[in-house]
């Protein structure tokens, strides 16, 4: 009878671990910060070469995988993607009724500009069920004082950019140091909300 594998992971403090952390095993990558304001946003390079594109790449999918980042070229989850870009809680699958969200624990939300790190797309064949088990903090749960939601059009790290990457994204987040597109968003849109929305 044969052995059945065994499988372990690296303990954080292990020697193996520190030598994993330690150079050259995991590069670290270092992009230039502004040195305009308090937020030191990630300056764009000016040559879009293909090593300089693949690590842009790889900045958009870290925001997609930690900060739910997603664009209509498929980075991120795509449930997460609002094709008209304003990520509000009238278009959010979690709306029921008119003011009522299924998922946040919350008396009501703002149908045309509140929003959440947990919006995701309106689809007949998908299902929800009443859980309200996240408090609104934990959400991220804001209304956006422009009163008609977020998206990167509206956030304030993102600018016009020098070069287009390879898919077209013709804007620039200097929060995470990658291309993007207007109508994409993640859950750290600096866009400007309105006092305590938590009632």
């Amino acid at each position: 009878m044969a052995k059945a594998m065994r499988f372990s992971h690296t303990p954080a403090g292990s020697k193996v671990a520190q030598r994993l952390r330690g150079e050259g095993m995991r590069p670290i990558v270092n992009l230039p910060r502004s040195r305009d304001g308090d937020d030191q946003l990630f300056v764009e390079p000016n040559d879009l070469t293909p090593d300089v594109q693949r690590m842009l790449d790889h900045n958009r999918e870290r925001f997609a995988k930690h900060h739910n980042y997603a664009d209509e070229h498929g980075a991120g989850e795509p449930t997460s993607y609002d094709s008209q870009g304003d990520y509000n809680c009238g278009r959010c699958n979690q709306l029921t009724g008119k003011d009522q969200c299924l998922l946040v624990s919350i008396k009501r939300v703002n149908p045309a500009a509140g929003s959440c790190r947990q919006w995701e797309s309106i689809r007949a064949g998908d299902p929800e069920m009443k859980l309200q088990r996240e408090e609104p903090d934990a959400a991220a749960y804001g209304v956006a004082a422009n009163g008609k939601g977020f998206g990167c059009a509206r956030c304030p790290y993102s600018k016009p950019a020098k070069n287009k990457d390879d898919l077209g994204r013709n804007h620039w987040c200097g929060l995470g140091g990658f291309h993007q597109t207007p109508t994409a968003c993640c859950e750290l849109n600096g866009a400007e909300t309105l006092g305590d929305t938590n009632a």
